[in-house]
């Protein structure tokens, strides 16, 4: 009986050591959680829940956790991206609406201070105040349109269609321009339908896009060059120049909004920096991907696919 009774006293003595145990662990680790989410909420994010724990719910609670705080991160990173993108896009909207105004401004000025011109310099200034309020109209134009862009949820109308067709009619409307340019396009479209899916008003936009773009920064090359071609279940649309090209560090950010580059950023070739960012929006409501490559002087391509038509 004294056997027994020991035996129970001691039992008992060894659980009531293993639960005070358990209770000071349990009390650690929760130290530990609660360290680890004070550090958090003061603004360390790369802090995590390592705490090594035997207890079920507390394991799965810091898995949570870390979890949420990799979303937290990753929301936080992309906030800060996107706030560093306002401000670089504000600066460059003030220097791209600048710089046509200012220019505009002094050309009217001249005309309304200046009595000594004669009557052909106030035709070409007129002509210079002209341009320059058209290029700020194209500006406003492309961000309503971007913004636009950006908030519509609204899906593409998608039809079959030939490509190649409405290429070669993209083609026909810039005719004038390449005539001025001096400028015989080189085409390869086959003489064959080629069916893709896509939305007739955005692929009309992405291809003037595309191809104002070529003739910007690409004709002093003397050669502009447009290709279609199936692969893999899509269908591809090459636009070309030999132009100055983009170099290594501007490629990777082109499609970004108002990247333009530092070598592109004068009178002469000046654009909104919004027709790839347009183009890139467009092609991706239509399920396509949009690549560029360029070796300066030699060859710089931009391409774009759309589905293949069944």
């Amino acid at each position: 009986m004294l056997i027994t009774i020991a035996i129970l006293l001691i039992i008992n003595f060894i659980a009531g050591i293993y639960l005070i145990h358990r209770h000071f662990r349990l009390r650690l680790e929760l130290r530990q959680l609660i360290r680890a989410t004070r550090e958090i909420r003061t603004g360390n994010l790369n802090m995590r829940y390592r705490g090594v724990t035997s207890n079920r719910d507390l394991s799965d609670l810091g898995g949570e956790l870390n979890r949420m705080v990799d979303y937290f991160q990753r929301t936080y990173e992309r906030t800060r991206f996107l706030e560093e993108e306002r401000k670089r896009m504000i600066a460059n909207i003030s220097h791209d609406l600048r710089t046509p105004l200012t220019a505009l401004l002094g050309y009217l000025e001249a005309l309304r201070c200046d009595g000594t011109l004669s009557a052909k310099e106030r035709e070409r200034f007129l002509g210079i105040a002209s341009e320059k309020g058209s290029v700020l109209l194209d500006l406003l134009q492309d961000f309503f349109e971007l913004a636009r862009l950006e908030s519509d949820e609204s899906e593409p109308d998608l039809r079959r269609m030939d490509l190649a067709e409405s290429v070669r009619e993209a083609l026909a409307g810039f005719y004038p321009q390449f005539v001025k340019a001096g400028i015989t396009p080189t085409i390869e479209i086959p003489e064959t339908p080629v069916y893709g899916m896509a939305d007739a008003s955005f692929l009309t936009r992405i291809l003037n896009n595309l191809l104002s773009n070529a003739l910007r920064y690409g004709s002093e090359g003397g050669e502009i060059g447009v290709k279609v071609r199936d692969e893999a279940g899509e269908v591809w649309i090459d636009i070309w120049d030999r132009g100055r090209g983009i170099p290594a560090t501007d490629l990777p950010h082109i499609f970004e909004r108002l990247y333009t580059g530092e070598a592109s950023r004068n009178t002469a070739l000046q654009g909104t920096g919004l027709g790839l960012t347009i183009a890139k929006n467009l092609v991706e409501k239509l399920g396509g991907r949009i690549t560029a490559a360029s070796s300066p002087n030699i060859k710089t391509v931009i391409s774009f696919s759309v589905r293949q038509g069944q």
